[in-house]
């Protein structure tokens, strides 16, 4: 019975430590694909996502590095 609580409070601590572990990316502009080559700014540096381009700098959405300006 102790082994079941123990390892339920364990579950729940980490789901919610895992909720709010990162309170700066809700404040993240969102990325915006770019469309036209002309507006193609930013890019992954390991190219995660082939040569998917972004408008805007941030952070690579599968591998989370910084993206490189072209």
């Amino acid at each position: 019975m102790t082994k079941k609580i123990l390892l339920t409070l364990s579950v729940a601590a980490a789901f919610f430590a895992g909720c709010n572990s990162n309170p700066s990316a809700n404040n993240a502009k969102p990325l915006v694909v770019a469309t036209d080559s002309a507006a193609a700014k930013y890019q992954c540096p390991m190219k995660c996502q082939g040569d998917t381009a972004y408008t805007t700098e941030g952070k690579c959405p599968v591998c989370e590095m910084d993206l490189v300006k072209l």
